[in-house]
């Protein structure tokens, strides 16, 4: 068998395991009677209407920030944010003005981790493959990286503090993450603006694409390098 049946078989394989996971996430999801979308949406709602600009500006930092963003779903402060911002009557071009503000100040956040070597302490939470990896794509291609980074916050969060690490140009950094954060959140809230109540209503259709999505973009940008952090 080739080294290219081989790669197939194995790309199927994860595959399978992921979509085997969804089932089984879908079917302990129902065994518990866990809340429908509509039914989270409809309680989230509520603290929108309480807190609505403050919960958006957090969400979009915690999201943003290196270690922490591990932990939440990738850019669902936007989602969220959108749908629920029209049923809580709040103003959606300002919540994306908060949005993108929240993401930019943890880029640059990121990026002071990294430029000082705030970023050790981490290491020890399992990133020190993921940023070897990504400082190798920053090195060969530059801060340009950074316009298909920021799709995902989470992609955003390594490449910020690697451009720390390899101290890059702030200045150039900072005008790079503003233009590639801005260009992703503005096409994100388009989407989910006219979308977005259809997509919530599919969630564990999102998961199972986000799961997939996540996978392959770890298999395409952040290859093995021999690029050591120091």
């Amino acid at each position: 068998m080739t080294e290219q049946w081989k790669k197939f078989f194995r790309y199927i394989g994860v595959l399978l395991v992921i979509v085997a996971a969804y089932l089984i996430f879908l079917f302990t999801y129902n065994l518990l009677g866990l809340p429908k979308p509509e039914e989270i949406i409809k309680f989230t709602t509520v603290y929108y209407e309480k807190y609505g600009y403050w919960v958006v500006l957090l969400g979009a930092i915690g999201e943003g920030l290196l270690l922490i963003n591990w932990y939440f779903p990738g850019s669902i402060v936007v989602a969220l944010g959108v749908v629920i911002a029209r049923e809580a009557g709040l103003d959606v071009p300002f919540m994306l003005l908060l949005v993108i503000f929240g993401f930019f100040l943890t880029a640059i956040f990121n990026y002071v981790l990294g430029r000082f070597g705030w970023y050790h302490v981490l290491l020890k939470f399992g990133l020190r493959a993921p940023l070897e990896k990504v400082q190798t794509k920053i090195g060969e291609k530059g801060l340009k990286i950074l316009f298909t980074t920021y799709v995902h916050p989470n992609f955003g969060a390594l490449a910020a503090t690697a451009a720390g690490i390899l101290h890059l140009s702030f200045l150039k950094f900072a005008l790079y993450s503003l233009i590639s954060i801005t260009i992703w959140n503005t096409l994100w809230t388009i989407l989910f603006y006219h979308f977005g109540s259809i997509l919530l209503n599919h969630v564990n259709i999102l998961i199972l694409v986000g799961a997939i999505f996540v996978y392959f973009m770890f298999r395409h940008s952040f290859k093995e390098s021999p690029v050591n952090i120091p």
